[in-house]
């Protein structure tokens, strides 16, 4: 019913490791502020679980936490009235999934029931998915690139905008050319199957990684930013550790161990 994974130094043992942490952070920002309802046990037993069950390779966990944790989510949101539910479900469908699903297509495990040319092609339209995700909707780096500033509003009176100088909105630019051209240096060549120099998959990776760094930095140092705690730096590392490791492993460890085979 579960595998234990080996925890090592390994690629696949920190991308997987990586994947644990976003849900770990999930789980504590659940309670992150004192618990005043059993909705907020019930979201940290349903986070902690999902990653737990990932982690350890639990039957159908994939489809199980894709589907089952927006499906409860819609069905709080029904029974409490608060029609603001359903949208966070659709998001946390969205945002969810390629966390859930990258790593297994990455490391080729076998359950999926796929293919070598249909799991690195499912993969590549995974990642991009969630590199732009990451990019024009999570980190705010597009914002603050474009206007200068970033506004975050959850809808529970903690709104608050982050301006920057005009040092930091260069620095914000960078980053979002950066991060773009790590997006498009992954589809030309993981996707397309383009050489594009010395560039490999996991370089894209590693650029829109630089990106989400600097985005995390302007947080810290925007004017109006507010404060960050150790937890959202290891969803950072999570995420980061999901955009870099995954492509690494899909393509660069499978054409070497080609090249070896050869």
């Amino acid at each position: 019913m579960y595998k234990i994974p080996t925890i090592d130094l390994s690629v696949k043992s920190l991308l997987m490791l990586s994947q644990l942490a976003i849900f770990a952070v999930f789980a504590y920002w659940s309670v992150e502020d004192g618990v005043e309802d059993n909705m907020q046990y019930l979201f940290l037993v349903m986070m902690a679980g999902a990653g737990l069950a990932l982690f350890l390779s639990v039957p159908n966990a994939r489809i199980g936490v894709t589907l089952g944790i927006p499906a409860l989510m819609i069905v709080i949101g029904l029974a409490t009235g608060e029609n603001d539910m359903m949208f966070w479900a659709v998001f946390m469908m969205i945002m969810i999934g390629p966390i859930a699903y990258i790593p297994a297509m990455a490391t080729g495990d076998p359950t999926l029931g796929l293919d070598d040319e249909t799991r690195l092609q499912r993969l590549s339209i995974l990642w991009i998915a969630f590199a732009l995700l990451m990019i024009f909707m999570m980190s705010g780096i597009a914002d603050m690139a474009t206007e200068g500033e970033y506004t975050e509003d959850n809808g529970d009176d903690d709104e608050f905008t982050i301006v920057l100088d005009s040092t930091q909105q260069t620095i914000a630019q960078g980053g979002l050319a950066l991060g773009v051209i790590g997006v498009l240096g992954f589809l030309l060549t993981a996707v397309m199957g383009m050489e594009v120099g010395q560039m490999r998959p996991w370089h894209g990776g590693a650029m829109v990684a630089v990106a989400i760094i600097i985005s995390q930095y302007l947080w810290s140092v925007g004017e109006g930013a507010p404060a960050q705690s150790p937890m959202d730096y290891l969803m950072i590392l999570g995420f980061i550790g999901i955009i870099t490791l995954s492509p690494c492993i899909a393509y660069d460890m499978s054409s070497d161990s080609s090249d070896s085979e050869e």
